[in-house]
């Protein structure tokens, strides 16, 4: 090969590889929607009221579900997103005094995700609020409660094309009750 042939494919690899350069830095850039699924625990304490059998405090785990949706913008060496969601923790049951109290909590929350770009894989936090609900049931008595609170979390995720497999782990800081969720979800980038 003579050096002006090598030039030319070093110079065709070069232009090649600034053209494509865009891409790879946008091929994050845009919205996406996922599903995640997992275990949720719900940790509150009651103290003690003075009626018998009723424990002083409850730690309960159930399977939780999630459904989001986002918009990530791909910058050098990090993402940034926005994401908003909706959230079942499940239905833990509670004996109290022979009886079943039943905790219906749901939440829509709102995120800001902030990834370390690592290649195929991505490290991140999470900051947000939650917008929760909690319906409690026991021998036919209903009750319900809700309010506004912070939530954050850290998570990993692999990427293979548009499609995304995630891990995270969240903790939901509701009045005077921690709530987690450790999950494993899927989106998918358009």
């Amino acid at each position: 090969m003579t050096m002006k042939k090598e030039l030319t494919l070093v110079g065709a690899i070069v232009i090649l590889g600034l053209a494509a350069a865009p891409f790879e830095a946008q091929a994050d850039t845009g919205f996406y929607l996922g599903v995640a699924a997992g275990g949720a625990t719900l940790e509150a304490d009651i103290g003690d009221i003075g009626i018998p059998n009723v424990p002083n405090s409850i730690d309960e785990d159930d399977t939780a579900t999630e459904i989001f949706g986002g918009f990530t913008f791909d910058l050098p060496l990090v993402n940034i997103s926005a994401e908003l969601g909706y959230v079942d923790f499940g239905q833990p049951e509670v004996d109290i005094a022979g009886q079943e109290l039943t905790l219906d909590t749901t939440g829509l929350n709102a995120w800001g995700i902030v990834a370390l770009d690592a290649g195929l894989i991505d490290i991140y936090g999470k900051l947000g609020v939650i917008a929760w609900e909690v319906d409690a049931s026991l021998n036919g008595l209903d009750a319900s409660d809700d309010g506004t609170d912070l939530a954050y979390g850290v998570g990993a995720s692999f990427g293979l094309g548009p499609l995304e497999v995630r891990g995270e782990y969240e903790v939901y800081d509701l009045d005077d009750t921690d709530l987690s969720m450790l999950s494993v979800g899927v989106l998918y980038r358009f």
